[in-house]
């Protein structure tokens, strides 16, 4: 609704204008035959970007295009349960550094991707996370009906992985994918463990500078979503 709209029914209701009635029912919430198909197409028209990646060779193909696109050689994982949760070939070369809050990270010289992923890792500072090209962590559960995905941050890890980057990936399990919102909000409790959650619908955007569109003012400027068996 435009804001001259707005304005305008909040003017009549000044002047003694009577107040529509509230609705009686709640709208019925759609639900889709191909729910995957629904949330690519959704995710695509607000420039996100859809990759399948629920067989060894499809995620190879989803990780190589995003280094590809990024021209980047490095890919920083969120969490050690993000691997666990979607099933992910990986082999930690220091087995103690999730615990010890270190930066864990995949190189590829050749924006090459071979399984399983060799994750090395780093120091965790604001500094590093400023100057990281794509990070990558786990969607809680996405929604069909808009391209959404609920990010969350779980004891041990911090926020600002999946915000500073210019490139983030979010891995998306297919059991995950909820068909509407009023699905999700009947299944999904929100803060009961987590300290953060934030529903996401593609890179951030604004045109409040003479109404152009701009992507990423608020996050990162490219959002990827891989969907995971």
């Amino acid at each position: 609704m435009s804001r001259s709209l707005v304005i305008d029914k909040l003017s009549r209701l000044d002047q003694g204008a009577e107040a529509p009635a509230l609705p009686s029912r709640i709208p019925e919430f759609p639900s889709y035959s191909d729910p995957v198909a629904q949330f690519k197409n959704e995710l695509e028209r607000v420039s996100g970007v859809f990759l399948d990646g629920r067989s060894p060779e499809l995620l190879k193909q989803a990780l190589e295009r995003i280094l590809s696109d990024s021209k980047s050689t490095e890919i920083y994982w969120e969490s050690e349960e993000l691997f666990d949760r979607h099933a992910l070939p990986c082999r930690l070369r220091d087995s103690d550094a999730f615990r010890r809050r270190q930066l864990v990270y995949s190189q590829h010289p050749l924006r090459q991707v071979t399984l399983p992923l060799v994750l090395y890792s780093g120091p965790y500072s604001r500094e590093t996370l400023a100057n990281l090209a794509i990070s990558a962590s786990s969607a809680a559960c996405g929604i069909a009906e808009t391209g959404t995905v609920l990010e969350v941050t779980r004891p041990g890890t911090g926020r600002l992985l999946p915000v500073l980057p210019p490139i983030h990936v979010a891995f998306l399990r297919r059991q995950d994918l909820l068909m509407n919102h009023a699905e999700f909000f009947s299944r999904v409790s929100l803060g009961e463990k987590e300290s953060y959650q934030v529903l996401v619908t593609g890179p951030s955007r604004t045109a409040d500078i003479e109404k152009t569109l701009v992507l990423g003012v608020h996050g990162p400027q490219r959002h990827y979503v891989i969907l995971t068996a």
